[in-house]
C-alpha cells in the first residue's frame, strides 16, 4: 500500500520556481551559496491531540405526513479527542551545530510517542527529529531528490500553503519524507526548517503535532571556507562491469557540481545522463523510488570529490583513508598523456584507485577492483568542466574535448531529416516491388 501511494506522488506535477520561496540551488553552479550562519528558535510549544475513530448513533427524524413522524438511528463514524498535550522544547547548550534540548510537557510516561528530559540534537543530520523537529532550510528543494547526509531520505516536494500562527500567515511547505522502504510521513513545514504540521497513528489513534509558537531566536555564526574547485561543475563518464563481455562497459556520464557550503559541511548534487539515449536525466532509484538528483550533504573529506582534498601523504576521501603510491602517467580520454598521483585505499571486498591530475589536482579517474570477482568492477573518467543542467532539453556533450567517447551523438535535426528521407525510399521499394 504504502509504495503504491508513493508511486503516485511520481507523478505529481513539481513547479520549477515556488514564488522565489524554494532555493533552486542545483543551477547555480557557478555561484556557491556560502552559509555564514542558521538561525533557530530556543523555545518552541506544540499541541499533540490524539483522536480516535468511534461510531455514534446519529437519529434522524422526518415527517411523513402532518400527523405521523418517524424516527430512524444511523451509525456515523467521528474522529473523537481522547488525550490533549502541550510540549515544550527549550534549547540550554549549542556548540557547533549540536544542541542540547530540554523536553517538557503535561504528559506521563505512558506516552512513548514523545519523552520529557534531556537529549542531543545535531541540526545537520537529524532530519525532522521528534526530539527538536526541524530541517536546514536550505535543503528543502522544490523538486523530488535523495537528501543524503546522517542518513538517506527521498524528498518529494508537492506544494507551497500558508500556516497561521497566532493570527499570522506564515509560508509552509508540504513535503512527503521517505525515511526507508516501508515507511514515509507528509509534513507541513515552515519557510525557515520547523515542523508546522504533520499526523501519524499512534497505538491504534491519529496523532495530529501542530507548531503553536516559537521564540528566542539565536543565530550560530558558522566558519564557511569556499575554495576555487567548488565554483565549477564536473563531468565524467562511467564504465560498468558487464558479465556478459567480462570487461568494463560504458554506461552513462555523471554531472557533479557543489551549490552550497556550510561550516566544514558541503553540498554535493550529483545525477545521471543518458545522452545517446536521447534523455537527459535517468532517474536513480531509492526505497525503489525514481529521484531526479542526489543531493548529498557531509563534511567535505566525506564526499566522494571531484578534486584532490589535500596535498598529504594520507587523504580521507568518501570518509575512507588512501595511501600515496607514485606518480603515474595516464592517458585520458582525448589521447593526451598526463602524470597523475596515484592514492590506493584496500579493504575486505574492493580496492580502490584514485588518480589525480599532478598539476590541477582533480580527480582524473577512480577506479574500483573487486577482491571478489577478481576483476575492475567500476571506473570513472574525467571529461572536463561542462555543466548540463536538469531542465536543458537537449544535451550537447560535443566538444572536441569528447570525441573519443563511446557514444557518438546525434544531431536531432540531421537525424530528422535522414529518418524521412530514408523512410521515403523505403516505401518507394516496397511500392515497386507490390506494382511487379
Amino acid at each position: 500500500m504504502i509504495k503504491s501511494i508513493l508511486l503516485l506522488l511520481l507523478i505529481l506535477p513539481l513547479p520549477l520556481i515556488i514564488a522565489n520561496s524554494l532555493p533552486t540551488i542545483y543551477n547555480n553552479y557557478d555561484h556557491v551559496q556560502v552559509i555564514n550562519n542558521i538561525t533557530i528558535y530556543k523555545n518552541l510549544e506544540y499541541k499533540i491531540v490524539l483522536e480516535k475513530s468511534v461510531t455514534v448513533n446519529e437519529t434522524q427524524s422526518s415527517i411523513v405526513n402532518k400527523t405521523t413522524t418517524t424516527t430512524t438511528v444511523k451509525p456515523t463514524t467521528v474522529q473523537k479527542v481522547i488525550s490533549s498535550y502541550i510540549v515544550n522544547y527549550t534549547v540550554t547548550n549549542i556548540t557547533g551545530t549540536t544542541i542540547n534540548v530540554t523536553i517538557s510537557g503535561n504528559f506521563t510516561k505512558n506516552f512513548t510517542f514523545i519523552q520529557q528530559g534531556n537529549h542531543s540534537i545535531n541540526l545537520f543530520t537529524d532530519i525532522m527529529n521528534v526530539k527538536y523537529p526541524y530541517i536546514l532550510p536550505f535543503l528543502l528543494l522544490n523538486n523530488t531528490y535523495a537528501l543524503v547526509t546522517g542518513s538517506t531520505y527521498v524528498m518529494f516536494f508537492v506544494k507551497m500553503q500558508n500556516y497561521t500562527i497566532n493570527g499570522k500567515n506564515i509560508t509552509a511547505y508540504d513535503y512527503f519524507i521517505v525515511y526507508n522502504s516501508s515507511y514515509f510521513q507528509e509534513y507541513e513545514i515552515l519557510y525557515n526548517g520547523y515542523l508546522a504540521n504533520y499526523s501519524t497513528t499512534y497505538n491504534g489513534s491519529t496523532l495530529i503535532m501542530s507548531l503553536l509558537n516559537y521564540y528566542n531566536e539565536f543565530n550560530i555564526t558558522l566558519n564557511s571556507n569556499t575554495n576555487s574547485y567548488l565554483s565549477q561543475p564536473y563531468l565524467y563518464i562511467e564504465y560498468l562491469y558487464s558479465s556478459a563481455s567480462k570487461t568494463l562497459q560504458a554506461s552513462n556520464y555523471v554531472e557533479a557540481y557543489y551549490p552550497l557550503i556550510a561550516g566544514n559541511y558541503v553540498g554535493q548534487i550529483v545525477y545521471l545522463l543518458y545522452p545517446h539515449e536521447g534523455k537527459l536525466v535517468e532517474p536513480e532509484t531509492f526505497y525503489g523510488l525514481n529521484v531526479n538528483f542526489e543531493l548529498y550533504f557531509k563534511p567535505i573529506n566525506d564526499l566522494v570529490l571531484t578534486f584532490m582534498p589535500s596535498n598529504d601523504t594520507t587523504i580521507t576521501w568518501n570518509g575512507r583513508l588512501f595511501s600515496y603510491v607514485n606518480i603515474t602517467p595516464m592517458k585520458l580520454v582525448n589521447g593526451s598523456i598526463v602524470n597523475t598521483m596515484l592514492y590506493r585505499n584496500v579493504s575486505t571486498n574492493t580496492t580502490v584507485y584514485l588518480y589525480f591530475s599532478q598539476q590541477s589536482h582533480i580527480l582524473l579517474e577512480e577506479l574500483i577492483y573487486s577482491n571478489l570477482l577478481h576483476n575492475y568492477t567500476i571506473k570513472l573518467d574525467y571529461l572536463g568542466n561542462q555543466f548540463v543542467s536538469l531542465d536543458q532539453n537537449y544535451i550537447n556533450v560535443t566538444f572536441t574535448t569528447y570525441k573519443t567517447l563511446p557514444y557518438s551523438l546525434v544531431n536531432f535535426n540531421e537525424g530528422l531529416v535522414i529518418a524521412i528521407v530514408f523512410t521515403v525510399i523505403v516505401s518507394a521499394i516496397i511500392i515497386l516491388f507490390r506494382q511487379r
